[in-house]
């Protein structure tokens, strides 16, 4: 093989990928997609907070009994941690993973509680 092969190579090899975001590509079964918090169903303990190895899901006090959730997706690893932990289910795994922003702010949701049972 010559030079002039291998360099001509990759030009003549067939595309291998699918043609994104035209085609939308479907997770396989059991991939976990990215949590979602419910505040309906959050008793405000915070075993998810415990657990989390990367410190994506915070809890920052407001006042004597205001409580801010916040789950980063930027720094969650899908682990599914806190979703175990959680004795209310009220951290799910959805089938989304797609997770584009435009900002660092994007990636972060947040809900607010108020005192310390909502259950």
């Amino acid at each position: 093989m010559n030079l002039l092969d291998l360099i001509l190579r990759p030009l003549r090899m067939r595309r291998v990928t699918t043609g994104y975001p035209p085609e939308a590509d479907i997770p396989d079964r059991g991939r976990r997609g990215t949590p979602v918090l419910s505040p309906a169903r959050c008793d405000d303990e915070g075993a998810c907070v415990d657990v989390c190895p990367t410190s994506a899901i915070q809890v920052i006090e407001r006042g004597e009994t205001k409580r801010t959730w916040k789950l980063d997706y930027g720094a969650c690893i899908f682990c599914g941690a806190c979703i175990e932990s959680c004795p209310n289910q009220a951290i799910t795994a959805s089938n989304a993973f797609e997770l584009a922003s435009p900002h660092r702010e994007g990636l972060v949701t947040s809900f607010e509680l108020g005192g310390t049972n909502n259950g």
